[in-house]
């Protein structure tokens, strides 16, 4: 499997759906940790922005060298509720 398959593997097997959305949901903390430490592992500057409902979030900075552009990517952590899938956190190619 390579890199990106075996991270979007990971990913999916993390149970982050939204509890405003679903009462009792997981939320988002199990994988803002996981992604914080995969940034981390990769070099990039870290910093979790714990929100006062419990919902954290991730920001990760590489830093340039010379005057080039910036770039951002800007992605969400959580998901939509389950209930309807079968096996929903079982990553399958």
């Amino acid at each position: 499997m390579s890199r990106v398959a075996q991270l979007a593997a990971d990913l999916v097997r993390i149970d982050s759906v939204n509890p405003g959305l679903i009462a009792g949901a997981a939320g988002e903390a199990e994988i803002a940790k996981f992604v914080a430490e995969w940034c981390e592992r990769a070099g990039l500057d870290v910093t979790v922005v714990e929100a006062a409902s419990g919902r954290p979030s991730v920001i990760a900075t590489a830093h340039g060298r010379g005057g080039g552009a910036t770039l951002l990517l800007n992605a969400h952590l959580d998901t939509v509720g389950t209930e309807a899938m079968k096996a929903p956190f079982d990553a399958r190619v």
